[in-house]
């Protein structure tokens, strides 16, 4: 979503950083948060987790990809915003997935997504290649 789309533009200043950590060789997505508990919310039935990525245009960068992830529960609202770089994109996208760390690299949650806003998800990637075979 470029700038000159977005109602509010303070909603979309970076919050959170993200990192790629390897777990068994394997990327994985993950944003640093040191302020929220998640004890609360990970076993809550009224969890809600929205993943929507935007553009931004930057003078001295240029086109920045970015993403809003937001948690939701009947009590609880978390809301990110986190300009990542590409290998975090693409590990999103073909895992499909993103775990919440501490500054310590302490795993505090995890989200599977749906990630269709992006390009294609693994699952319909997978499908896809059945498909053609």
């Amino acid at each position: 979503m470029p700038l000159d789309k977005m109602s509010n533009t303070e909603d979309f200043i970076p919050t959170h950083k993200s990192v790629i950590l390897h777990l068994q060789g394997k990327p994985v997505a993950c944003v640093i948060d040191t302020q929220n508990n998640y004890d609360a919310i990970n076993d809550n039935p009224s969890l809600r987790a929205s993943l929507t990525g935007f553009l931004n245009k930057d003078e001295e960068f240029g086109l920045l990809m970015g993403f809003q992830l937001k948690i939701k529960t009947d009590e609880e609202f978390f809301q990110f915003t986190v300009y990542p770089n590409d290998e975090f994109i693409e590990t999103v996208i073909f895992d499909e997935r993103i775990f919440i760390i501490n500054d310590k690299m302490d795993p505090l949650f995890s989200l599977k997504l749906n990630t269709d806003q992006f390009v294609k998800t693994k699952s319909e990637f997978d499908k896809f290649q059945k498909m053609i075979k």
